[in-house]
């Protein structure tokens, strides 16, 4: 029969909530008192630094630049993500809705028909999304849609 030695654990010394009483370093502090997106943007921005043309981080930061409102930025990351995946319908779509909030309707209408083109099929999410409302408001739409008013 082989040797097995039993251990038991005292854990009544330990003082686990000790390291949470301590404070924090004065860099971590000034980074959480930002709102949590400014947070997140920064760190997928340095993280971004190490791996240039990640996709999924491009597509969180896109988002977040959104979210926040730096429309403009958001706009470049989804330019990024169409060079980086020319046959991406999603890619067209988020470019899309940048151009839409940026009022250049003429550029979101082309990014959308690509889109299209390229298999995007969520006609609910397009009628609901608030970032195509300036598309929604222009009589391309329909036409966009395939509906012809009557």
């Amino acid at each position: 029969m082989p040797w097995t030695e039993h251990i038991t654990v005292d854990w009544g010394h330990w003082d686990l909530l000790a390291s949470l009483r301590k404070p924090l370093p004065d860099a971590v502090i000034a980074r959480f008192q930002e709102d949590q997106n400014a947070f997140d943007i920064r760190l997928l921005e340095d993280v971004l630094v190490r791996v240039r043309d990640d996709y999924e981080v491009l597509s969180q930061l896109g988002h977040l630049y959104t979210q926040v409102g730096r429309h403009r930025d958001g706009l470049a990351v989804d330019r990024r993500l169409v060079a980086l995946r020319p046959r991406d319908p999603i890619a067209y779509y988020n470019l899309a809705c940048s151009y839409s909030l940026l009022k250049q309707t003429t550029r979101a209408f082309t990014a959308m028909k690509r889109a299209l083109g390229l298999g995007y099929c969520d006609v609910d999410h397009m009628l609901a999304d608030p970032d195509l409302e300036n598309l929604r408001a222009d009589p391309r739409w329909a036409d966009l849609l395939g509906v012809r008013k009557s």
